[in-house]
């Protein structure tokens, strides 16, 4: 795949490897190196696959320093650096934590402030799908860099006149009615568990038997196919120790379902959420059993054709029935979408709608995004989702572009600017207002000032820190000016776009810190500041460990 930009990413790399000067002052001491080292992201894997989103550049452990200067780092900036190797040693002495120390220190030599730009996330990658010389030699060995364009005002045009033509599209076949219509009836049920509450109940006690003396409430989440096979089960972290995957599997064993949820005579895959009472006790005759459903929730792509409540009859049950109808809006959204494809589309282009739709209990009376190049097909995910939305009362939006397309070297914490507000109940101010804000800039280098734009939505909005701000962040970008939130008491949901491999470790960092949470395509992330140092979480299939520093990912299925 990127085996073609060898010999780009290599040339000139003499130039900067034998600059002395440069590398006086970027050289880490031992220390230094060592510490940066014990935090950096690890996970195994039996080959090593390039992330297929990013423009990838390969840098063989043999680099002898040839050809760095075509990197174009004036153009361009890493986004993210994998050290691949593989786990197989012909001497059982060899040391892979100092030769990885040392190609480091060598790749730091040839790009002064690689190491202390917070923007770039570091991996290492072990690979374990060999186990002779003959077998390892083709697997790669060495540096994959991952880069992106600088973003400007000149390079946002593309992307304006894109987002123009796929608006266009999706305004011309919005219905003509002032009122949402209420769309046709049709036929709905709750998915088909095997089991009641009490035998879910009577199972969970017989395949759980970890020991349990905390009393404690622990939250899970199943994710369910259209045959109703259970995908993943997760089980919120809290603060009392449980065992998390035993409880997974007897999660597994015990709550199951025999069908997908049915709509208009399809099936299709959902989300479902429970509760598990620990310590289980004898399984009473009467009263709450020791494990419930508590929601269910639907894939965007159904969200959109469908409208669906869920009904109960009975004030002991969460929910009994459910009652759905189809509207002309939502299938001109689906058609709208398919139609306006025009650059392709991230896998998780519909984030903000999703997590917008999947949460009708938060306000939304404050959004803050981030309208740089890297966040165009988000952009207009959020103005389609604001299109098909009832704004009944005044909302405010900052959009943010991380100081107007000035230099780089110009910009300052807490004043690099960029920032485009506006507070109306109507739709095309809001459009209006984004728009402008991409014209005056496209963000220049990775880190963006989601901070300052966040602090600056607090002041706009003097029931900020009583009501929720919803941010909408880049995934592979951190921001230059996280320090700014030290003292922040806004209450802050961050929707994470492009998460598509891994969740930036830094961002579960800045939620633990300040009791944000976090928000995915597939997951919402809670209550991270109830986690110790050292403990793991799993998300999204991979597992992150809490550090002294924050988080890194530890295993990667």
């Amino acid at each position: 795949m990127f085996s073609v930009l060898v010999r780009a990413f290599l040339s000139g790399f003499i130039f900067l490897f034998f600059s002395s000067a440069s590398f006086a002052q970027t050289a880490p001491t031992e220390t230094e190196l060592n510490s940066f080292y014990d935090q950096l992201n690890a996970y195994r894997t039996a080959r090593y696959q390039p992330l297929p989103d990013l423009e990838a550049l390969e840098l063989p452990s043999t680099f002898s320093g040839a050809d760095l200067k075509a990197l174009r780092l004036q153009e361009r900036h890493i986004v993210r650096v994998d050290l691949v190797y593989t786990a197989f040693r012909l001497n059982p002495t060899f040391n892979q934590r100092q030769l990885n120390l040392s190609r480091i220190r060598n790749l730091a030599a040839g790009v002064p402030g690689l190491l202390q730009d917070e923007s770039v996330t570091w991996t290492l990658v072990e690979q374990t799908g060999c186990n002779s010389p003959a077998a390892c030699q083709p697997f790669f060995h060495g540096f994959v860099v991952y880069v992106s364009k600088h973003a400007t005002a000149a390079t946002s045009r593309a992307d304006l006149d894109s987002l123009t033509r796929k608006l266009r599209l999706l305004e011309k076949k919005r219905p003509k009615a002032t009122k949402k219509s209420q769309g046709k009836a049709v036929a709905c049920n709750l998915p088909l568990s095997r089991f009641t509450n009490r035998q879910m109940a009577l199972n969970l006690r017989r395949a759980y038997k970890c020991p349990q003396r905390t009393p404690q409430i622990v939250k899970f989440q199943m994710t369910v196919d259209a045959s109703g096979k259970t995908q993943s089960v997760q089980v919120q972290p809290t603060s009392k120790p449980f065992c998390t995957s035993e409880l997974e599997e007897a999660i597994r064993k015990s709550v199951v379902f025999a069908s997908g949820f049915p709509i208009n005579r399809r099936q299709f895959p959902f989300i479902v959420k429970g509760a598990v009472r620990l310590p289980m006790g004898p399984l009473q005759l009467v009263g709450q059993p020791d494990v419930g459903i508590t929601n269910f929730s639907l894939p965007d792509s159904v969200a959109r054709l469908y409208r669906v409540f869920l009904k109960h009859k009975n004030p002991q049950h969460k929910h009994d029935y459910c009652e759905a109808r189809i509207t002309k809006a939502g299938e001109l959204l689906a058609s709208a979408d398919t139609a306006a494809q025009e650059p392709p589309l991230p896998p998780d282009a519909n984030v903000v709608s999703r997590v917008m739709q999947r949460h009708p209990e938060w306000s939304k009376e404050v959004v803050v995004t981030d309208v740089t190049g890297s966040m165009f097909p988000y952009t207009y995910d959020l103005l389609a989702w604001l299109q098909l939305s009832a704004l009944e009362e005044k909302k405010t939006f900052v959009f943010f572009n991380d100081g107007d397309d000035q230099p780089d070297k110009n910009k300052r914490v807490g004043k690099t600017g960029g920032l485009y507000q506006v507070k109306t109940d109507s739709y095309e101010p809001i459009k209006n207002k984004l728009i402008e804000a991409m014209k005056a800039g496209g963000g220049g280098d990775a880190p963006e000032n989601d901070a300052e734009a966040l602090l600056y939505a607090q002041q706009l909005t003097p029931a900020a820190n009583s009501t929720d701000i919803i941010l909408i962040a880049d995934n592979y970008t951190f921001p230059r000016d996280a320090k700014l939130l030290k003292n922040t008491t806004a209450h802050v949901r961050i929707i994470l776009c492009g998460v598509h491999d891994y969740i930036n470790p830094r961002y579960l960092a800045l939620a633990r810190k300040h009791g944000f949470s976090l928000h995915t395509i597939e997951a919402d992330i809670m209550d991270l500041s109830k986690l110790l140092e050292g403990e793991t979480i799993t998300i999204q299939g991979q597992q992150y460990q809490v550090t002294k520093d924050g988080f890194k990912l530890v295993q990667k299925t």
